[in-house]
């Protein structure tokens, strides 16, 4: 069977609860793990300094994007921004991203990730995460394979975008439950930016620096900001919390 074989098969047999339309990025990424034997795939959309998943194989693959979108570059930022693919082993992300790898390898049990912008329209807009446990899994991946799914990935989803008005044109990524979160911190940027007088990516940092502090993920401390439990000012004072789940 190939790979596009096992991605049709997959893509068809997804489970109930993700049959809405909003949830056709994480049927695709299910997927693409599927179709590739890797043991996690996610789907992000990168709009200028926004970056906002739509779509993830399973919760502990949606984790790692958040530890990556919390330390604030990784991977799949890197991919976007240069618009190739880029495989990163063990080395790679502990030599560039240190706090990332710590994250990644105590909290996950992935150790290399294979980063790949889906084709035009959507690449680089949208970049297509693959995870590993064992590093020697991307060397043994065959890139046609990757690129083959790859384009059936991009082309299921280019279906649903229905105007210039990209991403916002009715398609539904935006919709799920991790979308809308995410679209919490682009809220809480720009409380944080009116009180401190920043522009976008700095007030992200400031974020990020308090998720850091206190071992959580942005998203977290967003969702603070905007339910008015935290004002900016007291982003410093909080408690490192107990049970974060993540």
């Amino acid at each position: 069977m190939t790979a596009t074989q096992r991605f049709d098969d997959t893509f068809r047999s997804a489970p109930a609860e993700l049959a809405a339309p909003e949830f056709l990025p994480a049927r695709l990424a299910r997927a693409c793990a599927a179709a590739l034997g890797v043991e996690g795939a996610g789907l992000s959309l990168h709009v200028g300094a926004l970056k906002t998943p739509i779509g993830a194989s399973d919760e502990v693959t949606a984790y790692a994007e958040r530890q990556q979108f919390t330390l604030g570059d990784g991977p799949c930022l890197r991919a976007s921004d240069d618009g190739s693919t880029i495989a990163f082993d063990e080395e790679d992300i502990e030599r560039n991203w240190p706090e990332f790898w710590q994250s990644l390898t105590t909290e996950t049990p992935y150790r290399a990730v294979l980063s790949v912008p889906l084709p035009p329209p959507l690449g680089p807009l949208v970049v297509l995460d693959l995870y590993v446990r064992d590093p020697a899994a991307l060397t043994r991946l065959p890139r046609e394979e990757v690129t083959a799914v790859v384009t059936r990935t991009g082309a299921e989803l280019a279906l649903t975008v229905t105007g210039p008005e990209f991403p916002d044109d009715g398609s539904g990524w935006l919709d799920t439950p991790d979308a809308r979160r995410r679209t919490q911190v682009w809220q809480a940027m720009g409380l944080v930016g009116v009180e401190f007088d920043l522009d976008g990516p700095d007030a992200i940092a400031v974020m990020q620096g308090a998720a850091l502090a206190s071992g959580r993920v942005v998203d977290d401390v967003a969702e603070e900001l905007v339910t008015g439990r935290v004002t900016p000012g007291e982003l410093w004072d909080e408690p490192v919390p107990e049970d974060d789940a993540g």
